[in-house]
């Protein structure tokens, strides 16, 4: 298990996440997660700096909310039991 924390997290990168949690102005919101049980694979768009934090954004239109402090997100990797990006 890789993992990245936010500052380093390049686009292109695929990383898992958990579900929807909510919205921001009709943008799904997302935050990262540890298992694959109950998230899913998304692939990072970019990352950006804003009031409170770093807000990533994903290329299926879904984005964080405000990270603060050493958030680090798991690559997914392939392998036997991996998904791949959807």
């Amino acid at each position: 298990m890789t993992t990245v924390a936010t500052s380093h997290l390049p686009a292109g990168a695929p990383v898992l996440t958990s579900d929807v949690i909510g919205s921001d102005f009709g943008l799904p919101l997302v935050r990262p997660t540890r298992t694959r049980g109950g998230g899913r694979v998304r692939v990072v768009r970019s990352r950006c700096r804003a009031h409170g934090g770093v807000v990533v954004w994903f290329t299926d239109g879904t984005k964080t909310p405000p990270l603060h402090g050493r958030t680090t997100w798991v690559l997914d990797e392939p392998g036997p039991g991996a998904r791949g990006a959807a």
